[in-house]
């Protein structure tokens, strides 16, 4: 279900941000999108009332796009981490950011993604991944089980 929504170019190995603004501002450079500064906010602005840092070095940052035809899932992985001052305090260096759209079931595809991120060893594995095939197996794999 996940991996539907997965694209090769929409996958960012050894991603370097120093802040959550400048992780967004990266990621959504491979979105078919165009208002990134409409998107930026929209996203800064829900986490200031919820934030979607989910501990254990993982964010799932989101946003529902009007009019958007597909939803989007651009998945960034970064050995360092980056400061996104989730309340455990570690870096975050797995995020996927959902560009949800309406015409899709944005809900299942969340409790898929927190279950998936949920698992210690595919965590460890999507972070020791050295290419885009491989996370996009590993996550397929992680699905067909």
């Amino acid at each position: 279900m996940l991996a539907e929504y997965f694209e090769k170019n929409r996958i960012l190995l050894n991603f370097k941000a120093k802040d959550f603004k400048e992780a967004l501002e990266k990621m959504l450079i491979v979105s078919s999108e165009k208002k990134h500064s409409q998107i930026i906010d929209t996203i800064i602005k829900r986490e200031s009332l919820m934030p979607t840092v989910l501990g254990k070095g993982v964010a799932l940052p989101r946003v529902i796009i009007a009019n958007k035809e597909k939803t989007e899932i651009i998945i960034a992985i970064s050995q360092k981490g980056i400061n996104f001052k989730g309340f455990d305090l570690l870096p975050v260096k797995i995020i996927f950011l959902y560009l949800f759209s309406k015409k899709d079931d944005y809900p299942s595809i969340l409790a898929q993604s927190l279950r998936l991120l949920n698992e210690d060893s595919l965590r460890a594995e999507l972070l020791n991944s050295k290419t885009r095939e491989e996370i996009i197996a590993a996550i397929k794999a992680w699905e067909e089980e």
